[in-house]
């Protein structure tokens, strides 16, 4: 068992030697941002690492005729556009004018990690890095959960410092990782379990985070994954009740309640209230809305209620990703915002019309339903989470356009070998140079 790890990790170090520059930067983007080691040793944390990277990427990119704007970069960057008509136009212009410039760097994050990719090996590389950083993080929350007798806590698991050190924004993050990771290790056909410890220590994290939001996500993404593999036999069948039933044995008492009083306790009558308030404001600032990042000011100022509770002298978010761009940005930002799902989200497959597809095209085939049931699970999370500016679905998106690009590809190769060998058009013109040429 150990030997095929460490036969993989020789494997996984040899085909890191002789990448290009561009790359390795792509590589040390992903470290950055989700390892963290900057901030995990304080010395190291004295020069802005993660902008040097970015900008010595963009740079090289442009000297090598590798920097490529593509129809979603667009998307993206008119979206980081309405954000700032937006803020431009607040109502409070000294909340909105604090951040203006966060969109537009989410917008060159997607840019740059898009690029940074130029064969399929290296996407496959930058996973397995990504996934080890993951990895990390799924093992402290699976351990903590474990070390608490798999008991519940009001704060549940806390993440890392930054995006995701809410227990809620964390849970959705192990929750997108855990079915992002299975199509992959299924196309892998690892000839060790021990590759399965990410999504299961990922699937504990979210269990032991006691976010209903996280949870709620995990189950649609992995109610996905069954439904788009089609192994929905008895056997397989029997193994997801009976998964299914050592969960919700696992699951604490205080936890099950949570679920069974949901839509009638006070967290979600609040958050009823927060989310029909976000419509009104939608529809009396259908435009620009309210104002970037200003929804807890308007919403204190002209909604609340003072009833003598805790939440009445919070200034709380929307808790609703969809109700905060519509809010804040305007419709025209919420139909963008909706599009970028549409953009991860592919139906086509990539394999079913090719008699012999590749070893390409079944990896990417795999990579499709693991974007697909990611992004599904994002959806579900931001129902319930206000992470609009979070770094989710800018990652997926970056992956996406990867993926569409090296689609393309393959099955633009596919169909000149058919033209060539196939006796299309493109083999007579063959046999007639080659009849001229004798």
């Amino acid at each position: 068992m150990f030997s095929v790890i460490k036969d993989d990790v020789k494997a996984f170090r040899q085909a890191l030697k002789g990448q290009d520059l561009i790359f390795y930067l792509g590589l040390a983007f992903i470290v950055l941002y989700y390892l963290r080691p900057q901030v995990i040793i304080p010395g190291l944390d004295i020069i802005p690492w993660m902008q040097i990277v970015i900008l010595v990427g963009f740079l090289t990119m442009i000297g090598n005729n590798r920097l490529k704007f593509t129809g979603t970069h667009f998307l993206v960057f008119l979206f980081a556009t309405l954000v700032w008509l937006s803020a431009m136009n607040s109502l409070y212009p000294h909340i909105s004018s604090r951040d203006m410039t966060t969109p537009f760097i989410f917008a060159l994050e997607v840019l740059f990690l898009s690029n940074c990719v130029k064969n399929i090996k290296q996407l496959q590389l930058l996973l397995i890095v990504f996934f080890l950083c993951i990895f990390k993080m799924s093992l402290f929350g699976a351990r903590v959960w474990t070390m608490r007798g798999f008991g519940f806590t009001n704060w549940g698991i806390q993440g890392p410092t930054g995006f995701f050190q809410n227990s809620g924004e964390f849970s959705l993050l192990m929750a997108i990782c855990a079915v992002m990771s299975i199509p992959l290790i299924l196309y892998m056909k690892p000839k060790t379990k021990l590759y399965w410890l990410l999504p299961i220590t990922a699937i504990m994290t979210v269990m032991g985070a006691s976010s209903r939001g996280g949870q709620l996500a995990l189950l649609v993404g992995l109610v996905y994954l069954l439904l788009a593999y089609k192994k929905v036999s008895f056997k397989k069948l029997l193994y997801v009740v009976v998964f299914a039933a050592v969960a919700w044995t696992l699951f604490p008492e205080e936890q099950k309640a949570r679920f069974e009083t949901a839509g009638s306790d006070q967290t979600s009558t609040t958050r009823l209230e927060y989310w029909e308030a976000g419509i009104e404001m939608a529809k009396n600032y259908p435009f620009l809305g309210v104002g970037f990042k200003t929804f807890p000011e308007h919403y204190h100022r002209y909604y609340k209620v003072s009833d003598g509770s805790y939440l009445s002298t919070r200034r709380e978010v929307a808790h609703n990703s969809l109700i905060e761009v519509a809010s804040t940005l305007g419709i025209p930002a919420l139909i963008l915002y909706i599009g970028f799902h549409f953009s991860v989200f592919s139906r086509r497959s990539l394999v079913k019309k090719h008699k012999d597809p590749g070893l390409d095209l079944k990896f990417l085939e795999s990579f499709r339903v693991a974007l697909n049931a990611s992004v599904l699970t994002y959806f579900v999370g931001a129902i319930f989470m206000s992470i609009t500016f979070y770094p989710y679905i800018y990652f997926l998106l970056a992956l996406a356009i990867i993926k569409m690009r090296f689609s393309r590809e393959r099955e633009r190769e596919i169909k000149v070998k058919k033209g060539v060998f196939g006796g299309g058009a493109k083999a007579k013109v063959v046999r007639n140079k080659n009849a001229v040429v004798k």
